[in-house]
């Protein structure tokens, strides 16, 4: 049949800043996308993140932003997978992406949210947040502890 129609993950994708993302994207049902002309969009500026054709990139209209960063899965192409992979992850590249497909005569797009977080600490491990917390609790107790014994 010539209907496309073209699923999201449905939930926001959440990333690092300095990561590397995949944003989820694919056929439904699954089907060849090698011969489907695939463009990520950004949503607020309607500017083309990737763009994919006839079994090759175009990066003529791409973003300067994503120039070198972007990645269309194609090894999963085959399978309807339209999954973009964004390297070196920035604060800008957080908001709304629109995963756009089109064939000949039928067009469909999904919504992918990214949200990009800074990170508070690079590379904490969440036992490192808790002894730290352990060890602030215990070294007030202990000060708590003599500033009672002194006062008596």
């Amino acid at each position: 049949s010539a209907q496309l129609r073209v699923e999201g993950p449905g939930q926001p994708v959440t990333a690092t800043v300095g990561q590397d993302v995949v944003l989820p994207c694919h056929l439904s049902p699954q089907r060849d996308a090698r011969s489907l002309e695939v463009r990520w969009i950004r949503d607020d500026l309607s500017e083309t993140v990737h763009h994919y054709r006839n079994g090759e990139d175009l990066y003529g209209e791409q973003m300067g932003a994503y120039a070198g960063r972007t990645e269309l899965a194609r090894d999963g192409l085959s399978a309807g997978s339209l999954e973009l992979r964004i390297t070196g992850l920035r604060p800008s590249d957080d908001g709304q992406y629109f995963c756009t497909v089109k064939n000949a005569d039928a067009y469909d797009e999904a919504t992918v949210d990214l949200e990009v977080s800074a990170p508070i600490f690079h590379n904490t491990q969440p036992w490192m947040v808790a002894l730290a917390l352990v060890l602030l609790l215990l070294a007030v107790s202990i000060g708590l502890g003599v500033y009672l014994f002194r006062k008596q």
